[in-house]
C-alpha cells in the first residue's frame, strides 16, 4: 500500500480537486493522510465527503505557527501504514495512472526513491467535473482563466528535470529504462520515498520554516547516504496555479538556503554556494 501524505494550510478548494484526482486513480491500493498545519477553513468538511469514496482517509492537525510543511509532512508520516510514502502537495493533480506506475516501480525497486514529474498549469477555473470528464482539456491548459490580467510568468511550464533528458523520458518504458540520478533535485510536491528509507533519514528537517527548500535539504541527506533516485515522466503531478507573494517566498527561500549552507558543507558536495548544482545524470537498465 502507498501512504499519500498531503500537507495543507487554508487550501479547502484545492484539496477538493486533489482528492477528486485521487478518487479516479487506476490503482486504489492507497491511504490518504491529510496533515493540517492549522487551517481554519473547514478542511474536515471536504475530507468527510471523501470518507466513503477513498479506501482510507485520515487526518491530523497541528497549531499554525508559520508555514511548517516539513513538520506537517513528518506528522502525517507517523500515521502511515504503507511500505512507501507518497508526498504530494495540496495543489497537485496526479494523472490517472500515476499510482499504478508508482506502485509498479516501487515493487520492482522497493528501496529506491522515485521522483514524479512536476508540471505547472496556467491559472484556470477548475471544477471537479473538469477532472471527471475534461481531463485532457484541463491538462492542456485550455480551460477559461479566472482573470485576463492574472500574472503567469515563471509559473506555467514543464518540469525542468524532464527537459534535461531531451524528451527521452517521455518515450521510455518505465519497467525497463529510467533516468537515474543522485538525489540533489527532488520536489516534495510529487515524490515517493520508501517508508523505511524516510525514517532512517529522519524525515524532513523541522528547523526549516517558510516557503521552499526543505526538500532540497532532504535530498542532500539522501545523496550523502548514497541513495539512488528514479525519475519517471509517466507519473505527472499538475500544479494548480495559485497567487503567491513572490517577494516573501524568495526571502524565505534565501533564509532556508542559508540554513542549508550552515548545516552541510556544500562545496564538498560539489554544489556552488548560491547555485543549484547537481551531479551528472546517467541512463541505466534496472
Amino acid at each position: 500500500m502507498i501512504s499519500i501524505v498531503i500537507p495543507i494550510y487554508q487550501r479547502r478548494a484545492n484539496l477538493r480537486l486533489v482528492l477528486k484526482a485521487l478518487e479516479l486513480q487506476t490503482n486504489q491500493d492507497l491511504e490518504v493522510i491529510i496533515a493540517d498545519d492549522g487551517s481554519d477553513d473547514d478542511p474536515l468538511g471536504v475530507i468527510s465527503s471523501y470518507a466513503s469514496r477513498l479506501p482510507a482517509i485520515r487526518y491530523c492537525w497541528q497549531k499554525h505557527d508559520g508555514f511548517r510543511a516539513a513538520m506537517a509532512r513528518n506528522m502525517g508520516s507517523k500515521l502511515a501504514r504503507g511500505s512507501a510514502l507518497l508526498f504530494i502537495d495540496s495543489d497537485i493533480l496526479l494523472n490517472r495512472t500515476a499510482l499504478e506506475h508508482y506502485a509498479n516501480m516501487h515493487k520492482a525497486n522497493p528501496t529506491v526513491i522515485i521522483a514524479g514529474q512536476y508540471d505547472w498549469l496556467p491559472p484556470m477555473m477548475i471544477k471537479q467535473s473538469d477532472i471527471d470528464v475534461r481531463w485532457q482539456v484541463l491538462v492542456a491548459g485550455a480551460l477559461p482563466v479566472p482573470r485576463a490580467d492574472e500574472p503567469t510568468v515563471g509559473i506555467v511550464g514543464l518540469d525542468p528535470r524532464a527537459a534535461r533528458v531531451e524528451n527521452v523520458a517521455y518515450r521510455f518504458d518505465s519497467s525497463k529504462i529510467v533516468w537515474r540520478q543522485y538525489a540533489l533535485m527532488l520536489f516534495s510536491g510529487n515524490l515517493l520515498v520508501p517508508t523505511q528509507t524516510y525514517r532512517e533519514l529522519g524525515g524532513f528537517d523541522e528547523n526549516m520554516v517558510g516557503h521552499g527548500a526543505e526538500d532540497c535539504e532532504f535530498a542532500i541527506r539522501a545523496e550523502l547516504a548514497g541513495l539512488p533516485v528514479i525519475f519517471s515522466a509517466e507519473v505527472i503531478g499538475y500544479h494548480i496555479y495559485h497567487w503567491r507573494d513572490q517577494a516573501r517566498n524568495e526571502f524565505e527561500v534565501r533564509q532556508n538556503v542559508d540554513y542549508i549552507r550552515e548545516k552541510h558543507d556544500l562545496l564538498a558536495l560539489g554544489i556552488a554556494p548560491g547555485g543549484a548544482g547537481q551531479l551528472p545524470l546517467v541512463y541505466e537498465e534496472i
